[in-house]
Formats: structure tokens, sequence, C-alpha cells
């Protein structure tokens, strides 16, 4: 389970950002937040099931899903999908004359199999400046060990990571390739068990739509989970009655009725080219989330509310935070624009989180619990309020109707 990501010198992130999962010491009294955490067997740790980020338009929530993005696509394609002589494409925050010349910083904390990980590197679009990981073991007193430092060209490896060593000593590893990436495709246990980890947390954006989509048809292949989907939009109430495949075009399934509201039968519709964009972008995101609740994997969505009604996204999220339909702990990760979930009771303070830019152009990623507010107190109200900031600043739009002021400066 993901404890925490960082990122600096990304995109809108000039400082260092962290979004973290662990809980804080804050008390909730709200009964529907006791099934929120989960804590981690053999040490002083809690987690979180779900956390939203919440800003302005351009303020850097998107951002944020960008760099985890580019953090695991780096890691399971840099030493396939990059040549010796390619540039990496990454962009680190440029509206600053220094921080545009240096490496872009990327760093998880997480938990698999009871091996806790720390894993980063820093980046630029010609090489590897640094990359390192550390594991321990989930007991109180246990202490990191340093599997491999990477400095430059200069190798530290441990004795555990002996794979990684051998490939070190035999220069096989390129500048702009990851040592965890090489040593994967030499099936050090590890870096297969990392990449793994990696592939099944699923990211959903405005980019990965035609992805999605395919998913979702690959996966009504199989009956039963094509009936638990058309059964997760029937509960929508979409007035879908089937989902199902008809010369290899999706068609839903709706129940047609006479002037008397009898039932005739029904008719199928070219899903889509009839069904609304939000039932279209839902029926996509099905399976990924009945396969993150099934298996305790991560699933991060960003603009998550998109084309939803408010009660369907709150809905969605209570999946995540109820141990009965999360019972191994999948994690949610969401970016939003819908301040109705603030006051659903389905979040914790330390649940919600903001992004806001400075005056220098650079995005702060800050959370709610960073603020003295009561748990019962109207986020939702106080959020637009701007009392929490992450909101938009609107300018004088009336001027710009002012036609004639616009003239007198040509």
């Amino acid at each position: 389970m993901l404890i925490q990501f960082s990122t600096e010198n990304y995109l809108s992130f000039k400082e260092q950002a962290t979004l973290s999962f662990v809980t804080s010491a804050l008390k909730e009294t709200h009964p529907s937040l006791e099934d929120v955490s989960y804590a981690i067997e053999g040490v002083n740790m809690s987690l979180l099931k779900s956390a939203a980020v919440y800003g302005a338009n351009a303020s850097g929530k998107s951002n944020l899903i960008k760099a985890f993005e580019f953090f695991k696509w780096f890691i399971i394609n840099s030493s396939k999908g990059v040549q010796s002589n390619e540039s990496i494409q990454i962009e680190g925050f440029r509206l600053n004359i220094a921080s545009e010349k240096e490496p872009s910083f990327f760093e998880a904390v997480f938990v698999d199999s009871g091996v806790q990980y720390r894993y980063g590197f820093e980046v630029d679009s010609t090489r590897i400046h640094r990359e390192w990981l550390y594991q321990k073991n989930n007991k109180r007193k246990a202490k990191e060990v340093e599997l491999f430092y990477r400095n430059g060209s200069d190798f530290v490896t441990h004795l555990k990571f002996s794979v990684g060593k051998e490939i070190v000593s035999k220069n096989m590893v390129r500048d702009n390739a990851l040592l965890l990436s090489v040593t994967a495709q030499f099936n050090e246990p590890v870096s297969v068990r990392i990449l793994s980890w990696l592939s099944d947390t699923t990211i959903i954006t405005s980019n990965s739509e035609e992805q999605m989509w395919d998913l979702a048809v690959k996966a009504i292949n199989d009956p039963v989970m094509r009936q638990r989907i058309v059964d997760f939009s029937r509960f929508a109430d979409f007035g879908i009655n089937d989902i199902q495949k008809l010369n290899d075009i999706v068609v839903s399934s709706h129940i047609q009725y006479d002037d008397n509201g009898e039932e005739l039968g029904s008719i199928v519709f070219p899903f889509r080219k009839n069904e609304s964009d939000g039932t279209i972008r839902y029926f996509s995101m099905a399976y990924p989330i009945i396969d993150a609740l099934d298996n305790g994997k991560r699933l991060i969505i960003d603009e998550f509310d998109s084309c939803m009604h408010p009660l369907l996204s709150a809905k969605l999220i209570s999946l995540f935070n109820s141990s009965e339909t999360n019972p191994k702990n999948a994690q949610l990760l969401f970016t939003t624009h819908d301040t109705n979930i603030l006051n659903s009771g389905l979040l914790r303070r330390d649940q919600i989180w903001f992004t806001q830019k400075n005056g220098y152009g650079a995005t702060e990623l800050y959370s709610l619990v960073e603020y003295k507010v009561r748990s019962s107190a109207p986020f939702e109200k106080e959020y637009l309020m701007g009392k929490y900031g992450g909101i938009p600043f609107l300018g004088q739009y009336e001027q710009i109707f002012n036609v004639d002021e616009y003239e007198k400066r040509e």
C-alpha cells in the first residue's frame, strides 16, 4: 500500500511536495469515518483508504497525477522503452532559471508483502543523476537497509542486491536507464516485486480514456465480470438493462414499453454512440474500480467527478472507505472540484488535500490537517469562502464587454 509520494522540480512543482496516506493524530467523531483507515501489522502506523485533492484549475492537481504517472512509466520502461541516445521526456519547473537546469525528483514509500520500501530517483532529459532503494521489515524497531545507492555513474550495492551488483560490474546500466528497471529484466526478486506493485497501480487521466475503454471491453468477455459491470451500471440508475458485445461492438440494452407502460422487450443501442459521456466514462472506470477493490490495488483518478453526478461520486468513494466492500484495503487517490464531497461525511481532515500556486507560479500541496478547524466544521462552505486556499481568484470579467475601452487601446 502507498504510504507517501513526493515530487520536486517537476512541471509546476518547484519545491518538494509530499502527499501522505498516513493517518494523523486528530480525532474524528463522525461514525461513517471509522472504516477509512487500517493499521499496518507490526508497526505503529495506520494508512488511509482514500484521499482527495482540491484546487483551482491550473493549480497543479493534474500535475501531481502526472508526476506519479511518469514515476510508474519510467520505472517500468526506462530499460527497454528508452534507447541509449534518446532523451528522457521530463520537464522541470521552468518559471525559475535555476530549477530549470536542475534534475526532477521522485520518491515513493510503500508497503508490499510485509516489507516497507523507499525508492526514488533524480533525472533530467539526458541522464539519471541519483537513484536509491531502501527496505525494512514491518517491525517497530526495524532499520532501513540500503539495497543500492547511485550517484551519477557510481553505484554502491548491498550483498542482498547481488543481481544488481553483477549488472553494475559488467557496465550494463545506461546513463538514461534506471538500475531498478534493468535488474527487473534479469528477474531480481525485489525489483520484480516493485514493478509488479506499480503495475497494480492504475492511473486514469484524460489521456488514458481509450486505454480504459479497451480494458472495459476486454473485461466483459468474462461472463461473471460482465454481469458485475452490468449491475454496477444498473445500480447507478442509468436505465441500462444489459451490456454486451455484438459483432465486436459494445451495445447497451434498454427496456422498451408501450403507451400503457407495459414492457415489450429490450432494444439495443451502440454504447459509445447513444450513451451519455458520463455513462461511457462510468463504464470505462467500472472494471478498474472492481479490480482494485477485489484485489487490494491502488487506483488514481484525475478529475474523478468529470461527467458524474455528485451522489454517484460520493457512492464510489464510499466503496473504498467501507471494510465491507474494501476488505483488502485498496486505495483511491483522486482530484476533484466536487465540493459536495467535503460535507458528505466521507472524508477525514487528513484525507483532504489542496493545491495552490504561489506568486511565482509554483504549486504548493498541503493538507486540511494544517488548519485548526473542528471535525464538525462546514468544510465545503469554508473552502468556497477561501479559508483553506485552493480556489480561483476571479477577475473583472465585465470589462471584457466594454468594447469602447479596447478600441481606445488601439
